[in-house]
């Protein structure tokens, strides 16, 4: 029976490597980055700033970070999120939330969990709440002049902190 399933197993891989673009890499994933979009943030953000009622800013981030996400959404309660997301130097994921939301429901909205804190980091002056985030993310939120900034995504404490001090020292969009 394995010697009939394998020629099988081998045609079909034959064909998903000439009719898609898999690869095989035996060190693990890789990202090519001709292939991840690229938002452009300033533009994205003057359009979302346009339809909430809270001050949106445009962190300065490093030249190597790479914006390739941007939308809005909507809470259950009706307030407005505007979010970005970059692919920082170390092909890492770091996404921030902007909202006049409640911490509580703010958290809930980004990481789909009831929110637990884990702790407090300081960062640009401010104090930072840590909580667990999607998977094996974590979250940090803070607040700016009654705007409530969340971080979440995978990259490390360097690039967390990196994001935070941007987005505290940033001034509104306009």
């Amino acid at each position: 029976m394995i010697f009939a399933v394998l020629p099988l197993v081998l045609v079909s891989f034959g064909i998903a490597g000439l009719f898609t673009q898999c690869s095989f890499t035996p060190t693990g994933p890789t990202v090519d980055s001709g292939s991840v979009p690229t938002v452009n943030v300033q533009a994205e953000l003057h359009d979302a700033a346009a339809g909430v009622d809270f001050p949106v800013v445009e962190p300065e981030l490093p030249a190597n970070w790479r914006a390739n996400s941007s939308n809005s959404t909507t809470l259950p309660s009706h307030t407005e999120v505007v979010r970005v997301g970059w692919l920082t130097g170390e092909a890492q994921y770091l996404r921030l939330a902007q909202s006049n939301a409640t911490e509580a429901e703010l958290v809930v909205g980004e990481t789909r969990q009831p929110p637990q804190a884990l702790g407090t980091v300081e960062v640009g002056g401010r104090q930072w709440v840590r909580y667990q985030g999607v998977r094996d993310e974590q979250a940090w939120v803070s607040e700016r002049d009654g705007v409530r900034l969340l971080i979440t995504g995978n990259a490390g404490e360097a690039e967390f902190r990196t994001l935070a001090e941007a987005a505290l020292t940033a001034p509104p969009v306009g």
